[in-house]
């Protein structure tokens, strides 16, 4: 019998939040133990956050690249804290990084509130546990520790994209008001990195522009299929019919883009009253055309969120003639990924000469070895399709409502479990995201892994949720809405690949849980000295 039967989803709910908790405060407690005093970016951050404690509002470390939203919410936080007059109490590292640990949960909130406003209907045995599994995201785990800015930056991202969705449904008042937040929130991204206007402004725009143009002129007119029955050629054809209905509503697209139009001249004000996009350190973060960095983007996805794609290899695996992108194609995609891998590798002078982050190791061991570099070229256009492939249920007959229902059984005695999704992505979305993507990360010459923490965030909350099954169901099929049932064979390693492929959400949570305690471990019990610097700690990190 299924776990379901003997446990509650509210049962199940509040352990799987009693491990996150527990899990989160553990680490916090050991961070602040044994690593008491500001560590590599916290020796900027920190002082900072401390001088706007203590009412030194114009000084200004010039190293700090990015705004100081963070440093204002700890601000506040903590006059709440320890009462409304700051010279009382001196901040530590220790209580700045509890700034992070509640913007974590505030995190959990919106992704719940995003889900909501999505309308898709929640499946109640998952129990939040792709919210859960966010949270336990190995970088937004590592930097709940530390007084870093990414957990802020994904937190307001993800509270924009909200008001956004309310206000694409909404109409009259409601509609001006989600607009109107949607602004003042886009704004608050912005204070924290400025990059993010890729995300409140031009990746939310692009989305503005299909839903005005669905409204405009109607659904049908618009050829915009979903990922799940689309070829290549979908793309271009798309792209074609969007500009042919944009030109007659221009005047309405204007009109409900203004939010995002409002974040892009902001921005621009801004990039022109400080010379530059960067706050600080200038000399060291020079925009400049990056290409293969939005190819490090896909394994980068492949390799932590491997679980979530399980029951979509399982169904690819079930019919590869159809499912199986065409050789040419592949073979098309690898020869521009190798001829940007040799013309636009950049390598920053900060990968290679800082060796406590783990990319220096990447770049030692498989992007700067003449010729392997050019091996793993298959291996991006590969990890690109899965990923794109991921955000539709994979069936040659698959349509735009997938059902969330499940049959405990079926005429020959086997169980079958669906995606519950109440609707799937289109191509629209995809290319808006890839160029969203592209723009975000092809202007940083300096690869870091927390780079890709919006787009993989973006990327999984798009993924269709799968309902779990017990270990006793013989195999799973995914079914389209009164259409063709596509069935597997029944060898014993498709069993094992469809049972295994059922309980993806929790191995996708016990994956990020094993990732968390070996760099955890690494950092917090195996510092190391640099020659150089003779008596001082270096730890591994992202």
């Amino acid at each position: 019998m299924p776990i379901s039967d003997y446990v509650s989803p509210e049962v199940r709910r509040a352990a799987l939040l009693a491990l996150v908790v527990s899990s989160h405060y553990l680490w916090r407690q050991l961070v602040n133990y044994l690593v008491p005093d500001p560590y590599l970016d916290e020796v900027f951050h920190i002082p900072q956050a401390q001088a706007y404690w203590e009412g030194r509002w114009t000084q200004w470390d010039p190293k700090i690249t990015t705004p100081p939203a963070l440093y204002i919410f700890s601000y506040v936080v903590n006059l709440f804290r320890w009462g409304w007059d700051p010279s009382e109490y001196t901040l530590d590292a220790g209580e700045l990084r509890l700034s992070n640990l509640i913007l974590l949960y505030m995190l959990l909130l919106a992704l719940y509130v995003w889900t909501a406003v999505t309308r898709r209907e929640v499946n109640e045995q998952s129990v939040l546990q792709r919210e859960y599994c966010i949270l336990s995201f190995p970088l937004l785990f590592f930097f709940s520790g530390l007084y870093y800015t990414d957990i802020f930056s994904t937190l307001a991202v993800v509270v924009a994209y909200s008001f956004w969705l309310a206000g694409s449904q909404a109409e009259g008042w409601w509609r001006a008001f989600f607009q109107v937040m949607h602004l003042l929130f886009g704004l608050v991204s912005l204070a924290s990195r400025q990059t993010n206007i890729f995300w409140v402004a031009i990746f939310l725009g692009g989305l503005q522009v299909v839903e005005t143009l669905k409204q405009g002129v109607g659904d049908d007119k618009i050829h915009d299929p979903p990922i799940s029955e689309t070829y290549f050629e979908d793309f271009s054809t798309v792209i074609i019919s969007l500009a042919q209905h944009a030109l007659p509503i221009l005047p309405r697209l204007i009109l409900d883009l203004w939010p995002h139009l409002a974040l892009l001249g902001s921005f621009a004000a801004f990039v022109v009253w400080n010379g530059g996009v960067v706050l600080g350190d200038k000399s060291n973060h020079v925009a400049s055309l990056h290409g293969p960095q939005l190819l490090y983007l896909f394994p980068f996805i492949v390799f932590f969120s491997w679980p979530a794609l399980l029951p979509q290899v399982s169904v690819v695996l079930g019919n590869l003639r159809a499912n199986l992108p065409r050789p040419a194609m592949f073979l098309g995609f690898t020869v521009v990924a190798i001829v940007m891998v040799h013309l636009n590798t950049l390598v920053h002078p900060f990968t290679l000469a800082d060796n406590r982050h783990y990319p220096f190791y990447i770049f030692r061991y498989f992007i700067l070895p003449p010729y392997r570099k050019y091996l793993a070229a298959p291996v991006y256009v590969a990890c690109g399709w899965l990923c794109i492939v991921a955000l539709g249920p994979a069936s040659t007959a698959a349509t735009a409502r997938i059902s969330t229902t499940m049959s405990k059984s079926s005429a020959d005695g086997t169980r079958t479990i669906e995606f519950a999704r109440a609707d799937t992505v289109h191509v629209s979305f995809v290319l808006i995201f890839l160029i969203s993507t592209a723009l975000s990360l092809v202007t940083a010459p300096l690869v870091e892994p927390r780079y890709f923490l919006i787009p993989w965030l973006i990327w999984r909350l798009h993924v269709p949720e799968l309902l779990e099954s017990d270990a006793a169901k013989e195999h799973w099929v995914q079914k389209s809405s009164g259409n063709n049932t596509s069935e597997y064979s029944s060898t014993f390693s498709r069993k094992v690949l469809d049972t295994v492929a059922s309980y993806a959400p929790s191995i996708e949570l016990l994956w990020y849980m094993a990732i968390n305690v070996l760099t955890g471990y690494l950092f917090l019990y195996r510092p190391f000295i640099w020659t150089q610097e003779p008596g001082k700690l270096q730890r591994f990190m992202w």
